[in-house]
C-alpha cells in the first residue's frame, strides 16, 4: 500500500490519498474522520459535518449572553436587577482608590436596602415559599408564573394585610390550579402549606371577590388520571371509568356534587365491571372521600346508566 500526501486542502485540512484511489471511503461522523475502507487507513481527521447543529447548554448561554436569563414573576425583582460588583476595580481592571472604595461600599449598602424595600420582604419570603410548593406539588413553570401573578396582584390591592403570607399563597396556588384544570384539592394544598382548610377557604373567597376571578366548575375527569395512578388500576379499568364519567357529564348526573366523590364512584364501578379486586375502603382512603359517599355515587350512577 502506498500513501501519498494530497496537495489539495479540504476545509483547510491536508488530506492523504492511498493507492486505492479513494474507492470505498468511509466517513466516521462521530470522530470526524475519513477512512479508507479496504485498508483501514485514516486519511483525514477533524472534519465537520455540514448538516450538524451546534449544541448549547445553559452555562454557555449565560456566559456568552449579553442580556442574561429571561424575566420571571417568580423572582422578587423579576430578574431585572443590577448588581454593583464586589471587586474594587474600574472598567480597565485597575484598582480604584481607597476614597472611591468607601463610596462604593456605601452605594452597595443602599442598593441592597432599596431592593428589599421596593420589592418588600413579604414578597421575597412568599416567593421563597412558592419555590418549595412547586417542588412538593410538582407544578410546572407556567403554573408557578400564574401563581406569582395572582399573589402580586393580591399584594398590590392590600389583601395580604392582616393575613398570613402562607394563607394568601395557598389561596393563589388553589386559584391557579382551578383555572388550569389541575386536580389539587383544598385539603392537599392546605396540608402542603401547613394551614387549616378553613383559613384557605376564607382566603380563596377573598381572592375571588376582589380579583374578579371566575373559575370553571371542577370536572371529575380531571381527577381520574391522578386516582388511577395512586390506586394502580389497569388501563382497561381506567378507560371504562372514563366512559362512565363522560356519560354522567353529558346527562348531568350528580351535577354539583364533589368531583372526587363522582370520580371515586365511577372508578369503583369500573373495578367491579372488570373484575379488579380493589376494596371500597382503599378507594375511599386514597381519594380522601368517605365510603358512604362512594356508595351513594355508585347507586345514582348505576340507576341512571345501568353499568353494573
Amino acid at each position: 500500500m502506498v500513501i501519498k500526501k494530497n496537495n489539495q486542502k479540504r476545509n483547510g485540512l491536508t488530506s492523504l490519498v492511498c493507492d486505492h484511489d479513494q474507492k470505498g471511503l468511509v466517513t466516521d461522523e462521530e470522530r470526524g474522520e475519513i477512512i479508507c475502507g479496504p485498508c483501514g487507513q485514516v486519511l483525514t481527521e477533524g472534519t465537520v459535518r455540514s448538516d450538524s447543529k451546534p449544541t448549547h447548554n445553559l452555562d454557555g448561554f449565560l456566559s456568552n449572553s449579553q442580556t442574561g436569563p429571561k424575566s420571571s414573576l417568580t423572582i422578587y425583582d423579576k430578574g431585572l436587577n443590577t448588581n454593583i460588583g464586589a471587586r474594587n476595580i474600574d472598567f480597565a481592571g485597575r484598582r480604584i482608590s481607597s476614597k472611591t472604595i468607601s463610596k462604593f461600599k456605601s452605594m452597595r449598602v443602599w442598593d441592597s436596602r432599596s431592593k428589599s424595600k421596593a420589592s418588600g420582604r413579604n414578597l421575597i419570603s412568599a416567593l421563597v415559599l412558592l419555590d418549595g410548593v412547586k417542588q412538593k406539588l410538582g407544578l410546572s413553570s407556567a403554573i408557578t408564573e400564574h401563581i406569582a401573578f395572582t399573589y402580586r396582584k393580591a399584594a398590590s390591592l392590600g389583601l395580604i394585610r392582616g393575613r398570613g403570607t402562607a394563607e394568601i399563597m395557598a389561596a393563589s396556588v388553589y386559584v391557579a390550579c382551578r383555572e388550569n384544570g389541575i386536580p389539587w384539592s383544598l385539603d392537599e394544598v392546605a396540608n402542603t402549606l401547613n394551614i387549616t382548610k378553613k383559613r384557605l377557604s376564607s382566603c380563596y373567597r377573598i381572592l375571588i371577590d376582589h380579583l374578579d376571578i371566575k373559575p370553571e366548575l371542577a370536572n371529575p375527569l380531571d381527577c381520574l388520571s391522578k386516582f388511577c395512578s395512586v390506586l394502580e388500576v389497569k388501563e382497561k379499568t381506567k378507560r371504562y371509568a372514563f366512559d362512565i364519567l363522560k356519560q354522567a357529564n353529558s346527562k348531568r348526573i350528580l351535577s354539583g356534587s364533589k368531583p372526587a366523590v363522582v370520580c371515586a364512584g365511577a372508578l369503583y364501578i369500573a373495578c367491579i365491571a372488570n373484575n379488579e379486586n380493589i376494596p371500597q375502603t382503599r378507594i375511599a382512603e386514597k381519594t380522601r372521600v368517605s365510603s358512604p359517599s362512594i356508595r351513594k355515587a355508585l347507586f345514582v350512577l348505576n340507576k341512571a346508566l345501568s353499568v353494573v
